[in-house]
């Protein structure tokens, strides 16, 4: 009976992760826990705030990368090898980026 069917039926295929295109570890806080535990509610706030902002620094300043890399012709691999993540993966937050950004700009018209 097993001659009869497909390969996918007899047994799963199992998919390989490339070395370099598996996720790095989460980055650590910036300073022990001990000393995060120590912060007081204001000055955790505060921290959360600068750590947002600098979040947000790196964010754009990875999207204009990322665009001219597109402009210059770098295909979606490399970009996706770079950015620790699949090629899908990379140009769909590519992509949705663009279309929110021009949907933004299509309501200040």
């Amino acid at each position: 009976m097993l001659d009869h069917m497909g390969r996918s039926k007899r047994q799963p295929k199992v998919r390989r992760v490339q070395p370099e295109r598996r996720h790095s570890k989460p980055a650590e806080p910036s300073g022990p826990p001990e000393q995060v535990s120590q912060l007081s509610p204001p000055q955790l706030l505060e921290q959360i705030t600068r750590a947002r902002l600098v979040r947000d620094a790196a964010e754009a300043e990875l999207a204009v990368l990322i665009d001219h890399a597109v402009n210059l012709g770098i295909g979606w691999p490399e970009i996706a090898t770079q950015l620790g993540v699949t090629r899908q993966a990379a140009r769909q937050h590519y992509q949705r980026r663009h279309r929110e950004d021009a949907n933004v700009g299509d309501r200040a018209t």
